[in-house]
């Protein structure tokens, strides 16, 4: 009677099935990665259309005119209030009028899926968190350009600036179209080299102010010269530029096709939604 030889992998045949494995999975990775930020920004986008609709029937609302841009943080949409009915500015007037649901999970158009957060939290834990208590100020993902009507030319803290796809920003424009910006690296400074928008204005520790970043969104381009002026002395440039004076409400249709709302917000990374 003759018995079967009994066949195995031999160690070093192993290893190799492990190094391979090992390599397929270090080139899959950034594949899969990319690919669900792709969706991400799809869906981003997809937000933005709603906030147009939502901007259109508005407008049908009242009169043909853009809800006011009343407060100079342009993603904020509850200030400092105590009364909800009084404390809603910029996009807020889409949720208190019902236009747009309230935000209360993560999936509201209120909120990019690439979303970041102040506090270590998601962005509509944040947002509930502040939406109608005294003393806080609720945010959204997202921001209003304020500037049509007034405000926009404040200057904020450069280590809160974070572009939630990093080299892309999703706009929102007056005609309902939503497009998409690639943000290329620039040499803002010589000795430093090449750098994205948030690595410029967390080294110089100010933000871009939203009428300058809505420009450059309508424009295709960001305009170097005008950021380096600017970075060369950011308070100088708010003394002769600085407005907290709201001008009369602006009508939808004299908007054209500027820049409406975007999804570039001032928030240091520090809860990313997987």
């Amino acid at each position: 009677m003759r018995l079967s030889k009994i066949s195995a992998f031999t160690l070093i045949e192993l290893l190799v099935v492990m190094s391979i494995i090992t390599m397929l999975m270090a080139i899959m990775l950034p594949c899969i990665g990319f690919a669900r930020e792709r969706a991400r920004r799809v869906a981003c986008m997809a937000n933005l259309r709603s906030t147009g609709q939502g901007i259109y029937v508005y407008a049908n609302d009242n009169e043909g005119m853009l809800i006011p841009g009343d407060y100079y943080m342009s993603w904020y949409v509850w200030r400092d209030c105590g009364d909800p009915e009084k404390g809603m500015v910029n996009l807020g007037h889409l949720l208190t009028s019902g236009i747009l649901p309230m935000p209360t999970n993560r999936d509201n158009v209120c909120f990019c899926p690439s979303g970041m957060t102040l506090y270590e939290e998601r962005p509509h834990e944040s947002f509930k968190r502040a939406w109608g208590i005294e003393g806080c100020q609720a945010s959204i993902s997202y921001m209003f350009n304020e500037a049509l009507d007034g405000f926009g030319n404040t200057i904020q803290e450069g280590t809160h600036a974070v572009l939630s796809h990093k080299d892309r920003i999703n706009f929102l424009r007056g005609d309902g179209s939503v497009r998409d910006f690639k943000v290329k690296p620039l040499i803002f400074d010589e000795a430093i080299g090449p750098e994205l928008l948030q690595e410029v204005t967390a080294r110089y520790g100010a933000c871009f102010p939203t009428i300058m970043l809505h420009e450059w969104l309508e424009q295709g381009e960001v305009n170097l010269a005008q950021a380096k002026e600017y970075l060369s002395d950011p308070s100088r440039w708010m003394d002769f530029n600085y407005t907290l004076e709201l001008r009369q409400s602006v009508l939808l249709a004299d908007v054209g096709n500027k820049s409406l709302v975007c999804d570039a917000v001032g928030y240091p990374q520090s809860g990313k939604i997987e």
